[in-house]
């Protein structure tokens, strides 16, 4: 039986969603590719008690809307329920809860999604300080980001 580190696996989704999107123009599975990969990144950060981008960005969230919501009377939101936006577009894909979700309704551009989807997967790799593929290198230096993300 083989072995499979899960760390190569999602440099593997990550090289994967990078080809889809940019060889293929294959955005939704771009996306979905890059979402694992992430996601797998993540729980190896969390799991050697690092943060990953996406705690981070709720963290980050959390803190604005505690500041908002003393100013006015808005109802702040648990980070339970900030992750879950966070995750509205990609969990909007993959679930179906009624035969109404048969279609999707897309509210957002998918090509800049899965540009999103692919830099947030390499923030994580850069957390983890893993050296990047000439894939990698040459995706981040095309989409070069001018504001730091959280």
């Amino acid at each position: 039986m083989n072995e499979y580190s899960k760390l190569k696996i999602a440099l593997e989704y990550l090289e994967a969603a990078i080809e889809e999107r940019e060889l293929h123009g294959r955005y939704f599975a771009a996306m979905n590719l890059a979402g694992v990969s992430e996601e797998i990144f993540g729980k190896i950060i969390r799991t050697t008690g690092g943060i990953d981008r996406l705690t981070q960005s709720v963290d980050l969230l959390h803190s604005i809307q505690d500041m908002v919501a003393k100013a006015t009377d808005w109802e702040p939101k648990s980070k339970k329920e900030l992750k879950k936006y966070l995750g509205t577009t990609k969990n909007g894909i993959k679930h179906m809860d009624s035969a109404s979700d048969s279609n999707v309704k897309l509210y957002f551009e998918v090509e800049e999604e899965s540009k999103l989807a692919i830099q947030g997967a390499i923030r994580n790799l850069d957390i983890l300080e893993i050296y990047h593929s000439g894939t990698v290198k040459s995706f981040v230096e095309k989409y070069e980001e001018t504001e730091p993300q959280p």
